[in-house]
């Protein structure tokens, strides 16, 4: 009788263990069954065209915001590489290179900094920073929190690695890499998404004309990865792409895995082409 009875049970647990009825609609997590429906909150479920699109939409906002935040960093480093220490900046220390390292506060934003000048030779000298320098070379962290127009970025975490050039034409010009983790917030349709964006990008040739604010030359390239929480959606993704600086008479672009967007820097308005 026992032996029945353990027998029983053993059928009876496999009975359960054995349910893949694909027409089953109280098994939503078997991963084999076709027509249940997909978990809103797994981030490995396709999205569709529609969120892919409005996804892009918003990380292309969010990479003009924090490109248009970032012109101002840009100058003071251009300026400093010239002796040029703003309010909110100083200079710390030289290093045994010949170099110097500094620190500085924007609002919420920390920076802390060491760089170096060299001549315009091949032999590549470094140089006092003095005004003088053919060019110089930037190490550059920045941590903190700061907002451009509507879009707050918190949570910053930044790594630079920027070459300057031209400093004795005013016509800084920069190149070399960079690496960010922000996290920030976006409203499309009346819907909130939380996003924590993390990139790498490379700088070519990025170039401030004398007396302007912004770029009118240059790319950057960007690997990035995308984390949204729109509701109880969540998505992670990996994408591409390219900002493309324009002048009084090219417009300035930005591509996101083939979408191409035109991008008005004075105002941040982002517009699907």
């Amino acid at each position: 009788m026992k032996a029945c009875l353990l027998g029983a049970a053993v059928l009876a647990l496999a009975a359960c263990g054995s349910d893949g009825d694909p027409n089953d609609p109280n098994d939503p997590n078997d991963p084999t069954d076709p027509v249940d429906p997909t978990d809103p909150t797994d981030p490995t479920d396709p999205p569709t065209a529609d969120e892919s699109a409005r996804d892009n939409d918003e990380l292309a906002s969010i990479l003009t915001a924090h490109l248009r935040a970032e012109f101002p960093i840009q100058l003071i480093m251009a300026g400093i590489s010239e002796n040029q220490y703003p309010e909110g900046f100083s200079l710390t220390g030289q290093t045994a290179e010949g170099g110097y390292t500094g620190l500085g506060a924007i609002g919420s934003l920390s920076f802390d900094f060491a760089y170096h000048c060299n001549d315009g030779s091949t032999a590549h000298l470094v140089v006092p920073c003095d005004g003088t320098a053919h060019h110089s070379h930037v190490a550059m962290t920045v941590t903190g929190a700061q907002s451009m127009g509507a879009i707050a970025m918190s949570e910053i975490n930044r790594v630079v690695d920027w070459e300057i050039r031209d400093l004795t034409l005013d016509k800084a010009r920069f190149r070399g890499p960079d690496a960010l983790s922000l996290r920030t917030s976006m409203t499309t349709e009346g819907e909130l998404a939380d996003y924590h964006v993390q990139f790498d990008a490379v700088y070519e040739q990025v170039r401030y004309l004398p007396a302007q604010i912004i770029p009118t030359f240059g790319t950057i390239d960007f690997t990035l990865n995308t984390e949204r929480t729109r509701g109880d959606d969540l998505r992670v993704f990996n994408s591409t792409a390219r900002f493309t600086f324009g002048s009084s008479t090219v417009p300035t672009t930005l591509v996101i895995e083939g979408v191409t967007y035109d991008v008005n820097l004075s105002d941040g308005t982002v517009t699907r082409l």
